[in-house]
């Protein structure tokens, strides 16, 4: 019995956030002017501790966690704001849901 909850914990927390994962990947970036009639969910701010050295990777993981934080809100766009890139890459943005 203790091997099928262990075999159930693992599976859980390799696929769990799958679904939450592909929710994330339809969240779409959008400028202000296409957010006009759209309702604004909450402000998200990704990290990524990649730093200056690996900018272009931190930035990327920093947006991928901020599309995370959005999708999980129900947004399906986000209009990106201040991207700042020292020992943690941040990404700060708006996260919007339109209806399309």
């Amino acid at each position: 019995m203790k091997i099928l909850s262990l075999m159930v914990a693992v599976a859980v927390s390799m696929f769990g956030g799958v679904g939450q994962a592909l929710a994330a990947d339809k969240v779409t970036d959008a400028t202000e002017a296409q957010v006009v009639n759209c309702t604004f969910v909450q402000d998200v701010n990704g990290r990524a501790i990649w730093g200056e050295r690996l900018k272009e990777q931190g930035v990327t993981r920093a947006k991928e966690d901020a599309r995370f934080q959005a999708a999980k809100a129900g947004a399906t766009c986000i209009v990106w704001g201040k991207i700042s890139s020292t020992d943690v890459t941040t990404a700060a943005g708006k996260a919007y849901r339109c209806s399309k």
